[in-house]
């Protein structure tokens, strides 16, 4: 889950991680050499990373370790339902732990040219609410992640631009900048990351509010794994500076499904379902 949203950590679709299509080049002497690489763009490095943090339909259970101000650590285990293989794609989030939330549910319904809806099941009160598109910004309960931070992100959402060259984990990374395009709406009004070229992990992406960077979201290199074809991080953290905050967010079991029902989907299952048959209806696991 990769917590960037559409405009802007959960578990936060990109081009599968596969290297650039090969064609034909002319050298300095007029000669064609076969089979060179052809120049990625920046969009398409970021379409691959989406597609990485996005891509295909999944079952993910995380934890969500956060600490702030030198306050002992909280911690949220849920599972993510993810359908991202038809567009437009679909996610159902249901908490396991602690048991103040356990069962609390948000479901996510991606639109194409407007904000996505979010609905917010709160079983201790049997309420469903549908949040407002001003409340994406809000924290994602108690996380430094924000609600945005959890829906999925498309490239075709932003105007991508080269930025620069960079380096972090002491890997070479290229610098890209991200502005969500007119007629969408974010609460960042840019962001700016570093994606390794190679497997198209975004190593660490800045979010900005007022011309300063409000959040800062790492992904450990080491501790991204193959899964299928795309690289999976297992370990990524989201601090908020100003607040003194950050949330760990631990991937404790990834699976690969194929075609999961859009009926799991709906606001029905999302009032009467749970984490259990949420995951048996979705299929065996492909991976």
């Amino acid at each position: 889950m990769w917590c960037w949203l559409r405009g802007g950590v959960l578990s936060i679709g990109l081009a599968i991680a596969t290297a650039p299509a090969a064609v034909d080049a002319v050298d300095e002497e007029g000669q064609v050499a076969v089979g060179s690489p052809a120049p990625e763009s920046a969009a398409e490095l970021v379409d691959r990373a989406f597609r990485n943090l996005y891509g295909e339909d999944y079952v993910q259970v995380m934890t969500l370790a956060t600490r702030a101000r030198g306050s002992r650590e909280m911690k949220k285990r849920l599972q993510i339902t993810r359908r991202q293989s038809v567009r437009p794609g679909k996610a159902l989030l249901r908490f396991l732990a602690p048991a103040t939330i356990r069962r609390t549910s948000v479901l996510v319904l991606e639109n194409e040219r407007a904000p996505d809806d979010l609905y917010v099941y709160l079983p201790g009160v049997r309420l469903t609410r549908h949040l407002s598109a001003s409340q994406r910004s809000d924290s994602f309960f108690g996380t430094d992640l924000s609600y945005e931070d959890v829906e999925p992100k498309r490239v075709e959402d932003w105007e991508v631009a080269w930025a620069d060259e960079g380096e972090a984990y002491d890997r070479p990374c290229a610098l890209v900048e991200l502005r969500v395009r007119e007629g969408l709406e974010s609460a960042y009004e840019r962001t700016r990351s570093c994606i390794e070229r190679e497997r198209a992990i975004i190593l660490w992406s800045d979010f900005y509010r007022h011309g300063s960077v409000l959040k800062r979201l790492e992904i450990d290199p080491e501790q991204v794994k193959l899964v299928g074809n795309r690289y999976i991080p297992f370990l990524m953290t989201m601090t908020t500076p100003k607040m003194r905050s950050e949330t760990r967010i631990i991937t404790e079991s990834y699976d690969l499904r194929e075609a999961i029902p859009d009926e799991l989907f709906s606001t029905w299952n999302l009032e009467v379902g749970d984490a259990r048959r949420d995951r048996t209806n979705a299929g065996s696991p492909t991976f």
